[in-house]
């Protein structure tokens, strides 16, 4: 089955391919395997990838809307995602496919949470399902939703403001790796982080690896994209949050840190860690302590789960 702009002969209007999920069954169709599922599954697609769409008109969304543009995060696959993506209201969910020959309980939970919100259900057999993953993994579930919601500059600033003194922000310096940008805000709506700071250029961006990684985390955390990281926490220090750097070679350890709101945490890229004005800009570089002997480093999203932990849990050192 192509997946390039070829729509592999997949017809929406009384075609076998795709059915209302109100009242249309599998109708013949025989359940296919595990072994007969494609597994090729890139963790981003190829650039300019354009999924086909030959639904339009059955699934609700404008005619001349010839496809969507895979990697902009509006392909949204598994039942984690969809679920969140539907329960947080912040993006437009336009239709959500169920796979035809798959049933269950998370198939009905994920069905029953669309139509309270008015989003159309349709069933659709393996190939459509196939076709909208792009060989990502999906377990029989993927919707269709608008672009993601992410904050401007003044959203940013107006959040920071009336959180006031308990304000949490987590910047990333140019992270780029989706599956570490995930597993970082999930990290991020698990311990209460208000709101994630990315720079617009060299990094990753909300994409269907990344909505995927967070297992729809991504949904619930609100994210600003801003032109000037450095100009944002520029702003943050002058609204009187201290800017607290995470750094391997950091003067302070975790442990004596006491962090406190109002704080942003800034985190570094995979390899180089913070550039340099990024770490000029921090009040405070941390470090976390490990094992002597053992590995020489931790995976950002794992630093970023003991720091934010810490932040919430520790108390701070007796003055």
């Amino acid at each position: 089955m192509g997946r390039r702009g070829s729509s592999s002969g997949i017809k929406s209007s009384g075609g076998p391919a795709e059915r209302d999920a109100a009242g249309g069954g599998a109708g013949g169709v025989r359940r296919h395997r595990h072994g007969d599922r494609v597994h090729t599954t890139p963790s981003t697609p190829p650039p300019g990838l354009q999924v086909p769409l030959e639904f339009e008109r059955a699934a609700g969304l404008p005619s001349d809307e010839a496809g969507v543009p895979a990697g902009e995060g509006r392909i949204l696959l598994g039942p984690h995602a969809v679920a969140e993506a539907l329960r947080a209201g912040r993006r437009e969910v336009q239709v959500v496919f169920l796979s035809a020959v798959e049933k269950g309980e998370r198939f009905r939970d994920v069905a029953r949470l669309a139509r309270s919100r008015g989003v159309a259900v349709r069933q659709a057999e393996p190939a459509l399902i196939e076709t909208l993953a792009a060989g990502r993994t999906h377990q029989g579930i993927v919707a269709l939703a608008g672009t993601y919601p992410y904050l401007g500059l003044r959203e940013f600033e107006q959040v920071v403001a009336e959180r006031g003194a308990e304000v949490l922000v987590v910047a990333l310096d140019q992270i780029q790796d989706p599956q570490n940008l995930g597993a970082v805000l999930r990290s991020c709506v698990a311990f209460g982080v208000d709101v994630v700071v990315l720079p617009e250029r060299r990094a990753a961006s909300v994409t269907e690896a990344v909505v995927r990684a967070s297992a729809g985390a991504t949904e619930l955390c609100r994210i600003a994209r801003v032109p000037n990281l450095a100009e944002a926490l520029r702003r943050l220090a002058a609204a009187g949050v201290e800017i607290v750097g995470l750094d391997p070679e950091g003067e302070v350890s975790l442990a004596e840190a006491g962090l406190r709101p109002p704080l942003c945490l800034v985190l570094g890229s995979e390899g180089p860690g913070l550039r340099r004005l990024t770490g000029e800009l921090c009040h405070r570089r941390l470090r976390i302590r490990i094992a002597a002997g053992g590995v020489a480093s931790l995976n950002v999203s794992v630093s970023a789960g003991i720091v934010l932990h810490a932040v919430r849990n520790f108390p701070p050192p007796p003055a």
